[in-house]
């Protein structure tokens, strides 16, 4: 399965989980030139200077391994971090986003007094991997690609917008634009016995000569899409959302879960925009034995905070996405009881998670729910629901299939039959 996008997106990320989901190998190509990608991901410009295996070989620089001229020290200074070169402030050294690690993303350069004339990117494997010369405004006129050897592999002239490939045997090869660049690369790493899943409709005549068998679109909702149905065999819904009614050619991903691959965990999820979740309180004194994380963008009001002293409850005021993730991964339970504006949309993600959605037909964020029967009219019965499945653990996976029965969410057998069909190029 080979992927084809403009960028890395979150919609991306999501298609790439439900592949891992499915044991669906794929590759994934970006039609931008970010040169820090992980191994299974290439671009315009890892093309070119990543085609050494060994080049994916590695992990992030260290701050204190950066190479600098002898006598030059490092020096951080707060959360900042500078080379000096005696007294003389040199170049700032921007770490990567896990700041503890210590570890670098690009450092730049200053020229007289401190203004910023280069800067150098360091990927994920700890070498430099792309410089940028900068004008007296800040503004980039030259980008220039390395390999691991350091080498200058491909020239970017921002202001002009072409590109030279330079080459070993002096055969260099000049590109008027990007998009000139960007047909020469596909043409040569399209493959020819692979399905191709899109996720940029600018390219579709890029792969017009690809049998339409073997083409879907990813598609962020279900409208506008009668072109594209035309052009490819499938198209896939990787955004968020349940789809209302079955259409002919487009399949939505959103809410898979592999059930057999869970299992439970007395742990429970809410995500919230506001205070105000309904029979949060109650639920938290009378399970003592579950574990709630309640999880916000936002600072929380006192009824959340006032939670924190009990034992089994854990908060998260302005979560990041990363832990987000996290929660969703090991928690069983989701409760959808939080008035107000849903975040996220967390409680499709958690089904997706292979949790079990617990709340109130007044506060539930899809009127879908409403039909399962853990959406309950008061918080009393909630709590009985909730207490049958802690004296029945084993029901948990019965519930799972159950809310994807009723909710008629994409079933592991159907998704595995159409990336057959893509891959074999069959309708």
């Amino acid at each position: 399965m080979f992927i084809i996008a403009s960028e890395q997106t979150r919609e991306l990320d999501r298609l790439q989980k439900y592949l891992d989901k499915l044991s669906q190998p794929y590759r994934v190509f970006v039609t931008n030139l970010e040169t820090d990608l992980d191994q299974q991901t290439e671009s315009l410009a890892t093309f070119f200077t990543q085609k050494d295996p060994a080049s994916k070989i590695g992990k992030p620089l260290f701050f204190n391994d950066l190479a600098v001229p002898e006598l030059w020290e490092c020096w951080t200074l707060g959360i900042t971090t500078y080379l000096f070169d005696g007294e003389e402030r040199r170049a700032n050294v921007v770490l990567r986003e896990d700041i503890l690690s210590r570890t670098v993303e690009r450092v730049e350069w200053f020229g007289q007094g401190e203004e910023i004339v280069s800067i150098d990117v360091y990927n994920r494997y700890g070498w430099r991997s792309k410089q940028s010369l900068l004008t007296e405004s800040g503004q980039p006129y030259l980008d220039i690609y390395l390999n691991r050897q350091q080498e200058e592999v491909l020239l970017h002239f921002v202001s002009q917008g072409t590109f030279l490939l330079q080459t070993p045997k002096r055969r260099d090869r000049l590109y008027a634009n990007k998009k000139e660049l960007q047909r020469a690369v596909l043409e040569q790493v399209l493959p020819e016995d692979e399905a191709v899943l899109l996720m940029d409709k600018a390219l579709l005549d890029v792969v017009k000569e690809k049998p339409k068998e073997r083409l879907a679109y990813c598609a962020s909702d279900a409208h506008d899409l009668d072109e594209i149905k035309e052009q490819v065999s499938q198209i896939l819904l990787v955004e968020d959302g349940l789809l209302r009614e079955k259409i002919d050619g487009i399949t939505a991903l959103s809410g898979f879960v592999d059930v057999e691959q869970e299992s439970f965990q007395p742990e429970a999820l809410v995500m919230t925009a506001s205070q105000e979740v309904e029979g949060l309180s109650s639920l938290v004194h009378q399970f003592p034995q579950v574990t709630f994380y309640i999880a916000a963008l936002t600072a929380m009001g006192p009824k959340l905070t006032d939670l924190a002293t009990r034992s089994n409850v854990r908060l998260y005021p302005g979560i990041s996405l990363d832990k987000y993730e996290d929660l969703l991964s090991s928690c069983s339970i989701y409760l959808d009881c939080n008035q107000g504006e849903e975040v996220w949309s967390s409680s499709l993600h958690a089904l997706e998670n292979g949790q079990v959605l617990f709340g109130l037909k007044s506060t539930v964020h899809q009127e879908a729910y409403k039909n399962l029967s853990t959406i309950t009219d008061t918080v009393e019965e909630m709590e009985q629901q909730l207490d049958t499945l802690l004296q029945q653990p084993e029901t948990y996976k019965e519930l799972v299939r159950e809310q994807a029965r009723i909710l008629k969410l994409p079933e592991k057998e159907t998704l595995e039959e159409l990336f057959k069909r893509l891959e074999g190029g069959t309708a």
